[in-house]
């Protein structure tokens, strides 16, 4: 099943180019054809095949394992090296595919914190179009959240009446930009911007932007350059392998924090004094514990009603995420996760071996520094503190216990229902992601040094970027809600831009 603006061949010229046609790519693209550009080509490495989220394509215990088990997905790879033993390795890596990780996802949509949108890091307008008012009206936070369809009374940003339980910590529904499925009981699937040209749960299309092309199963190598000018991309051919040049205006790199930075490197590279390297890799230091629950022997009414629910811990910058569900009737299933920080730290980068030939060779070295580690102190605090009130609930004496962060026992992947049922009633068994895992990954191109305020790279003309390796600091938050009202943004930036250089009928440029 393809789009209907899917190219056969690659043209040799567009207005403005897309590198990658994930959550950034295409939100950016569909602003920037409703602002009245046109011409725009999205390239995208993988092919458009299946365009359905992988929880509607598949059943709920498949879909997981496509996630926590990249090896059994087609569209995972992992154009890097890792120079950092377990992080950005393992199931660290992108989805080629039309799409990509807004198949995938879980659709929770929370803003940065106040805490995260620091001034000192990002820049102040930026920060303002975020959270307060943009263009004179609502502000991109608040307009994403109701083009999504939720509002800030269902959570987005505070819910009311919350649920109290586990001491202190008053949870709150996780605000999620997802759907079910209207005919298959279990389905269902979260946003995509793919949701405006076809439907969710079958996947046809159903209508596409003339202003949109797509050009799939297609690598860029790299983004050409002259005279400190953006002038297209260089693709490759996926007929011949032979490379071929698309000239372009404008380049906008959406295609994942570290091919992102690929082709940044690449691209400012020849440039007096830049080095083949950029700094401040971060992800999300994620870690939890989960515990297979007698239904049985719980109390009644049971303390949690099952579902999704979340509640920030802003003195640890984290966000603690508790779900329950019934495994079979004489079973539940609680899984706690803590997502925080990852300060940024110059001592994590994406690093490149130049050569005559591109792509150039990429390795990914990635840390956990001085302060993540006090991070990671307080996330265990936490989870500790609520596994004392989960025992003391449910009547339990199991003992939480961590292992190395670096090299743990159990990675995220002990959460997948084949490895779960291993763990006995009762105990509860910790888990923590490696970096890279939790594909929240960024930092790399941060607005207001990389970028400026209008999302172009201070040091090329023309090139821009867009994703999560745009933002100055990562927060605790999941990074989707905060892409779709960046990519917003740059839209507008741009159609600003190449809607002004159109000359007027009968006059000049």
């Amino acid at each position: 099943m393809t789009m209907d603006r899917t190219l056969d061949r690659t043209p040799s010229r567009a207005r403005v180019v897309i590198v990658g046609a994930g959550f950034a790519g295409l939100e950016t693209a569909r602003h920037l054809a409703a602002g009245g550009v046109d011409d725009i080509l999205v390239i995208e490495g993988g092919p458009a095949g299946d365009l359905r989220h992988t929880n509607v394509a598949h059943d709920p215990d498949t879909a997981v394992h496509l996630w926590l088990d990249p090896a059994q997905d087609p569209y995972h790879q992992r154009p890097w090296e890792s120079a950092s033993h377990r992080h950005f390795a393992g199931n660290a890596g992108i989805r080629a595919r039309l799409g990509g990780r807004s198949l995938y996802w879980y659709g929770v949509t929370l803003p940065l914190e106040d805490w995260a949108l620091d001034t000192g890091h990002w820049p102040a307008p930026i920060v303002d179009d975020l959270t307060l008012s943009w263009r004179g009206g609502p502000s991109l936070y608040e307009r994403t959240a109701t083009d999504l369809g939720l509002t800030w009374e269902q959570g987005t940003v505070a819910s009311p009446g919350p649920v109290r339980l586990l001491g202190d910590y008053a949870l709150r529904p996780t605000p999620r930009a997802s759907r079910t499925h209207p005919e298959q009981p279990g389905r269902w699937s979260a946003y995509s911007p793919l949701d405006h040209w076809r439907d969710p749960a079958t996947g046809a299309v159903t209508g596409f932007p003339d202003a949109i092309h797509l050009l799939t199963g297609t690598a860029v190598r790299q983004v050409s350059v002259h005279e400190g000018r953006v002038t297209g991309v260089v693709v490759t051919d996926p007929h011949t392998g032979a490379p071929v040049p698309v000239t372009a205006d404008t380049v906008v790199l959406c295609a994942g924090t570290v091919e992102s930075s690929r082709l940044a490197i690449q691209a400012l590279h020849p440039r007096a004094g830049a080095e083949p390297r950029l700094g401040g890799l971060a992800d999300h230091l994620a870690q939890g514990f989960f515990v297979r629950l007698d239904s049985r022997s719980a109390p009644r009414p049971l303390p949690l009603r099952p579902g999704s629910y979340y509640v920030p811990v802003p003195e640890a910058k984290c966000n603690l995420f508790v779900s329950l569900w019934r495994e079979s009737r004489a079973e539940l299933v609680l899984d706690v996760k803590i997502n925080g920080e990852l300060p940024p730290d110059p001592g994590s980068y994406v690093a490149c071996e130049p050569g005559p030939a591109y792509p150039w060779p990429t390795r990914v070295h990635a840390h956990v520094g001085a302060g993540g580690r006090v991070v990671i102190a307080a996330q265990r605090e936490v989870l500790a503190g609520v596994w004392s009130a989960v025992a003391t609930a449910f009547g339990l004496s199991g003992e939480l216990r961590f292992g190395d962060y670096d090299d743990p026992a159990a990675t995220n992947a002990a959460v997948l229902p084949r490895n779960r049922e291993n763990y006995p009633i009762g105990q509860p068994q910790s888990w923590v992601s490696a970096l890279g895992a939790e594909d929240h990954d960024g930092g790399t191109l941060p607005l207001g040094s990389m970028l400026t305020e209008n999302h172009e790279f201070a040091q090329l003309s023309g090139l821009y970027a867009a994703g999560p390796a745009t933002f100055a600091r990562l927060g605790a938050a999941n990074p989707s809600l905060t892409t779709m009202a960046l990519a917003r943004r740059l839209s507008a930036v741009l159609a600003d831009r190449l809607l002004a250089s159109v000359p007027a009928e009968g006059g000049q440029a």
